[in-house]
């Protein structure tokens, strides 16, 4: 930033110094102008008062070379030309500066004189015998006397920018110090209050302290995530391997009492039922457990959620599989509503129905009533069960939470069905809304 500022103000000093040398020249060159006009005026004057009429070659001394002397009669022929033959130039009548002269007394200005080839400065007199004194000096003697001077012009310049370059880098060094000064103490509260600080810059150091106590909370979140999630995932990992402690405790147990003769022979059907019961409930939450990874790992560009199905349809498929297992409670389970068009993974819905229908039939009593409602872009799911206490509600889509662990266990729950509702909802966008008392039921909807 420092190099760019100091380069800026040499830049700046080095179109400054060439613009200053044009207008300088220019003025330089209309003064020689006024001065030349000034000059052949004193000389026509001083001329004037030295000519004698019969001694006209005697104005040859006057000529120099930088001067052309001219004498016109009255009729417009050349009587003296200090630079050509009078005879062989022509009438010289409509010379704008003779035809003034005859008029007014006198005439000046500039023009290109055909008989030199060049810009001549002229100024014309009338004498006192009738005839015009005409003097004339190029413009070629201002361009010379303006080389003359260009090597001081030039070297005005290289002083200049020299000056510039310096004084760019001084500035350069002044301007930047502030901020390098902020940039150390930008932390500071005090910073804002030092007078070399400049006060444009007031909004910005606070909008960068604004940005950098949200980047500090955002890390913070972050983090603090990092460990809610980390602690999550060692509870799972826990709770998992209890989970599956358990019934592989209960199928090592019978299955070395058949092993070891200790079980009576009426007894081993009996305990062959039970290792196949654990067996069925372990293999359940290994197929969770695998649902729920699936569900973690897969994002919504690896699912496809554009899909159009029929709600009531999915909602009748699961209630038409999980009847059996309602009849072996003498539970009363059906559907009610009408046809209802959603936009999703047909096959994750059905997944999450369900798990809500299958976890209503387990905590439900013998005798009860399931009853599942299809409305627009809603369903819900409203049992007579054993309720959720309200200390339990915000934790009860939480892996492996029971409100009845016992309970769970007896139907064959694995903790893990809600769980996998919750994550199925977030990816449709699905809000969950929960309603229930304990003991008089549960009713959970979801609304796409």
């Amino acid at each position: 930033m420092q190099a760019r500022i100091s380069l800026s103000l040499c830049y700046v000093g080095i179109l400054a110094a060439i613009f200053a040398m044009y207008f300088s020249a220019k003025v330089f060159e209309e003064v020689l102008s006024e001065e030349v006009k000034g000059s052949l005026r004193q000389e026509a004057h001083l001329i004037e008062a030295a000519y004698k009429p019969d001694e006209v070659l005697d104005l040859k001394k006057f000529a120099k070379d930088s001067l052309r002397i001219t004498l016109v009669s009255k009729d417009g022929r050349v009587l003296f030309e200090s630079d050509r033959e009078p005879g062989k130039m022509g009438n010289h009548l409509d010379r704008p500066e003779v035809s003034d002269a005859f008029k007014s007394g006198f005439g000046e200005g500039m023009r290109h004189s055909v008989t030199i080839g060049s810009n001549i400065y002229y100024y014309a007199l009338k004498l006192e015998d009738g005839n015009v004194l005409r003097l004339g000096m190029g413009q070629a003697y201002i361009q010379n006397t303006l080389l003359r001077t260009t090597p001081y012009l030039l070297g005005l310049i290289a002083v200049i920018i020299v000056v510039s370059v310096l004084i760019g880098i001084g500035l350069g060094k002044v301007f930047v110090r502030p901020i390098k000064k902020l940039s150390e103490k930008l932390n500071d509260a005090d910073i804002l209050d030092d007078e070399s600080m400049y006060k444009e810059i007031a909004p910005f150091v606070k909008t960068i302290r604004n940005k950098n106590r949200e980047l500090e909370i955002t890390i913070e979140k972050l983090h603090d995530e990092e460990q809610k999630t980390s602690r999550m995932k060692n509870e799972f990992t826990a709770n998992a391997a209890h989970e599956l402690k358990t019934p592989l405790t209960t199928i090592s147990g019978y299955a070395e009492m058949i092993e070891t003769g200790i079980a009576k022979p009426e007894d081993t059907r009996r305990f062959a039922g039970k290792i196949r019961r654990e067996a069925g409930r372990m293999l359940s939450i290994a197929n969770d457990i695998m649902a729920l990874s699936e569900l973690d790992k897969s994002g919504k560009r690896d699912i496809n959620l554009d899909e159009t199905e029929n709600l009531y349809e999915i909602a009748e498929e699961c209630v038409g599989e999980l009847s059996m297992n309602a009849n072996k409670k003498n539970i009363s389970l059906s559907l009610q509503g009408e046809a209802s068009e959603v936009k999703g993974n047909r096959r994750l819905i059905f997944e999450m129905i369900y798990n809500l229908v299958d976890n209503a039939i387990r905590y439900t009593n013998e005798n009860g009533k399931v009853l599942v409602t299809v409305s627009e872009k809603k369903i819900s799911v409203k049992d007579n069960g054993i309720g959720i206490p309200e200390d339990c509600k915000a934790r009860i889509f939480e892996r492996f939470f029971r409100v009845d662990k016992s309970r769970s266990r007896t139907t064959g729950g694995t903790g893990l069905g809600l769980a996998i509702v919750k994550h199925i909802a977030q990816l449709h966008g699905t809000r969950i809304d929960l309603k229930s008392n304990v003991g008089f039921g549960t009713e959970i909807t979801l609304e796409f």
